[in-house]
């Protein structure tokens, strides 16, 4: 994958992974006797609980699976006691965002002191200093792009989610590989993809692009907008069609953001999360195609979302509403939510202001490329009840 030159995290892609191959890059990362913790869920899953179980008849592996969706603090935290007692050579992270997450600051808070919750919010009561311990990352999804990113995001005791972003949190090493995606089911299928092609558009609709950004991000959405939807099938059906081409897509516009950051779809789906626990990739859709308008108003984004569609000519024309009809097309296929209704959420009118202003204190809003007005976000919101 062209974009290892955009990311300080080595990739390694492969079409399977054994237990042998991931020991034997534990070894060359650290040595033969490195002491590992391996971080996972407590969902089965085969083949991801295959790779553990082998590994630990390998070398001596400390498995932690206290990870739930929005990693909380308190459950990293009492992770974190068992790593600062184990003082492991490596952290293995082996899931989801969430899993890859949760490692991330766990590798962290091993070198760090405190609780996460010190490192956390606008202003920190502690600051990260130097690396943590060496991270290697396994997603078992195709969406959050976590594998090559220097960002976490974690739910303090509050309730009140935060994105943490700091280069120690960049996972050293990530392993791709796609047979470990092959059993997601169609609805993680559809919230992973979705929140990848968040992840690409978030990058080319933000203040903070660079050429290199774009460049990456630009592949990334086209990609998923032609892979998405045969994924989705797969799942359905058992079959693998576009199972690689999703996890290398996810990894592409994981690169591209993390040199943006994300804007306000994320800031916006933090809020869905919070007060009625949408999964992330979900609440990511929920305001996606409104963005692509928003943000597309600027004619130099215009340009861009037109070279994501093959426009040729000018680009421009056009290209952001029927980049948002595409959005709606593809949501409506793999059974991703446009209401309030649609996710479960109990809310007024009245309401929508009061839930929804703290998203306009997320530094994340203000990276989008055209600032984003508290009244017109509320008028788009209640059109969604």
């Amino acid at each position: 994958m062209l974009e290892q030159a955009l990311t300080g995290t080595r990739l390694i892609s492969l079409p399977s992974l054994s237990a042998a191959d991931l020991d034997a890059v534990i070894a060359y990362a650290v040595g033969d006797g490195g002491r590992v913790c391996a971080v996972v869920d407590s969902f089965p899953v085969a083949a991801r609980d295959a790779l553990v179980t082998g590994l630990a008849k390998l070398r001596p592996v400390e498995v932690l699976d206290r990870v739930v969706p929005d990693p909380r603090v308190e459950d990293i935290m009492a992770m974190a006691a068992r790593v600062r007692a184990t003082k492991p050579d490596a952290i293995v992270a082996i899931g989801g965002g969430s899993t890859l997450d949760s490692a991330k600051a766990l590798a962290m808070l091993a070198v760090h002191e405190g609780d996460l919750e010190d490192y956390l919010g606008p202003e920190p009561r502690r600051k990260i200093g130097g690396k943590g311990t060496l991270m290697i990352a396994v997603p078992t999804t195709a969406g959050t792009g976590s594998e090559v990113t220097r960002f976490g995001v974690y739910t303090a005791r509050g309730g009140r989610k935060y994105t943490l972003a700091h280069p120690a949190l960049q996972p050293d090493i990530a392993i791709l590989a796609a047979a470990l995606t092959h059993s997601l089911p169609p609805a993680v299928t559809a919230a992973t993809g979705i929140d990848a092609l968040s992840h690409a558009l978030e990058t080319i609709w933000n203040r903070n692009a660079t050429p290199a950004s774009d460049r990456a991000a630009t592949g990334a959405a086209t990609s998923i907008l032609e892979w998405l939807p045969v994924a989705y099938q797969s799942a359905r059906t058992g079959g693998t069609a576009g199972r690689a081409e999703m996890l290398e897509a996810a990894c592409r516009a994981g690169t591209a953001f993390n040199r943006t950051g994300t804007a306000m779809v994320h800031a916006l789906s933090f809020i869905l999360s919070e007060e009625w626990h949408v999964p992330h990739g979900v609440a990511c859709a929920f305001t996606l195609e409104d963005a692509a308008r928003i943000n597309g108003e600027d004619p130099e984004i215009a340009r861009k979302l037109g070279r994501i569609l093959g426009a040729g000519g000018d680009a421009s024309a056009g290209a952001p509403e029927r980049l948002a009809e595409r959005i709606v097309s593809l949501k409506r296929a793999v059974g991703l939510p446009f209401t309030f209704r649609d996710v479960g959420a109990e809310i007024g009118a009245d309401d929508i202001g009061r839930l929804f202003a703290k998203a306009f204190g997320d530094p994340k809003m203000r990276n989008n490329a055209v600032p984003v007005e508290e009244d017109r976000v509320y008028e788009l919101l209640r059109s969604k009840l």
